[in-house]
C-alpha cells in the first residue's frame, strides 16, 4: 500500500481549526484515500467518496465546493477530477517522485488541469518532468521545455537560458538533481538566475554532471537548515573550473598516475581528491 506524507500539525492549522467537522474529514480523506495517486490529482466518483467516507451523497458537491476547501482543492465534477493542490508540496521532492508524479498527468484527459497543475508547482519550485502528448495542439506555458518567463518577476524577464526565455530538458534535469537533496531549498527564478550565472563565469563546466557529484557529496555532508544552497553549489562549480584550468596549463608527459575507486585515472598534479566523486583516491602504477 502506497505511503503518503500528512502533517501532524494539521489540527493546529487556523484554517484547518476553522472547518466545518465535515470538511476535515472530507479535507483528510482526500489526501489520505488508496485512490490518490502521487500527483494529487486524480478521478474519483462521488460515490466512492460516500461508501468509503459515509458522508452523504447529496452533500457531497456543497462540501467540495465549500469555501473552506475552495483555495485547497479543485473539484471538475464532469471528469469526476479532483486535485488536491498542496498534495505534492508535502511529499518527497526527489526526482523519482517527481517523475512518478508526471506519469500520474498522462492518465488525465482534461489538458487544461494538467496546464494549470504544472504551472501552479512550477510557481512554487517545483518543476515536473511531463511531456505533452505529440498530438497536442497546442502549447501550454509550461511544455517539455517550457518557458519559464512567468514564474519570474518582470525584472527577470531580461534573459533566459535558451532562446525564447524557455528552459531546456537539461535545466529542467539540473534543477530536479537539486531539489532531490535533502533540506535543499531555493525558489525557481533563483535557481534559474544560478544556472545562467555558471554557464556565465564557468562556461566550461559541465553544469548536469556537476550538479549529480554534488548531490552525492551531500549524503556525506548533508545541508543545514541554515545552508546556503546556491553559495554551495556556486563553490562546487568553481572547484570543477579551476581544476579544468589547470589541466589546461600543465604538460602532463611523464606523471604518475592516480586512480579512484569510482573509476577515474588522470596524471598526479598533486591533488589528494579525484575530480569526479571529490573523494581521497588511491595512487595506482
Amino acid at each position: 500500500m502506497p505511503e503518503r506524507r500528512f502533517d501532524t500539525g494539521y489540527w493546529n492549522d487556523p484554517d484547518i481549526m476553522k472547518m466545518p467537522t465535515k470538511v476535515k474529514l472530507l479535507y483528510i480523506y482526500l489526501w489520505t484515500n488508496r485512490h490518490c495517486n502521487q500527483a494529487g490529482l486524480y478521478e474519483i466518483a462521488l460515490e466512492t467518496i460516500q461508501w468509503e467516507t459515509g458522508l452523504g451523497l447529496d452533500e457531497l458537491p456543497d462540501l467540495l465546493q465549500s469555501q473552506s476547501l475552495k483555495k485547497k482543492v479543485s473539484w471538475l465534477p464532469e471528469q469526476n477530477l479532483v486535485w488536491v493542490k498542496n498534495f505534492l508540496r508535502r511529499q518527497s521532492q526527489s526526482p523519482k517522485f517527481l517523475t512518478a508524479a508526471a506519469k500520474c498527468l498522462k492518465d488525465i484527459s482534461n489538458n487544461g488541469v494538467v496546464d494549470e497543475f504544472i504551472s501552479f508547482n512550477a510557481e512554487r519550485g517545483l518543476v515536473i518532468p511531463y511531456q505533452y502528448p505529440i498530438d497536442r495542439v497546442s502549447i501550454p506555458l509550461y511544455s517539455d521545455s517550457y518557458a519559464y518567463a512567468n514564474a519570474l518577476s518582470s525584472s527577470d524577464k531580461g534573459g533566459g537560458l535558451g532562446e525564447g526565455n524557455e528552459l531546456t530538458a537539461a535545466d529542467q534535469e539540473i534543477i530536479t538533481v537539486w531539489r532531490g537533496v535533502e533540506r535543499f531549498v531555493m525558489e525557481l527564478p533563483a535557481m534559474v538566475e544560478l544556472i545562467k550565472k555558471i554557464r556565465a563565469d564557468l562556461p566550461d563546466v559541465d553544469i548536469l554532471a556537476e550538479s549529480r557529484k554534488w548531490e552525492v557529496s551531500k549524503l556525506a555532508h548533508p545541508l543545514g537548515k541554515a545552508s546556503n544552497c546556491s553559495g554551495q553549489i556556486y563553490n562546487f562549480m568553481a572547484k570543477r573550473h579551476e581544476w579544468n584550468k589547470e589541466q589546461k596549463s600543465r604538460d602532463h608527459k611523464g606523471y604518475p598516475q592516480v586512480r579512484c575507486k569510482c573509476g577515474y585515472t588522470g596524471p598526479d598534479v598533486g591533488h589528494t581528491t579525484c575530480p569526479l566523486c571529490h573523494q581521497p583516491y588511491e595512487k595506482g602504477k
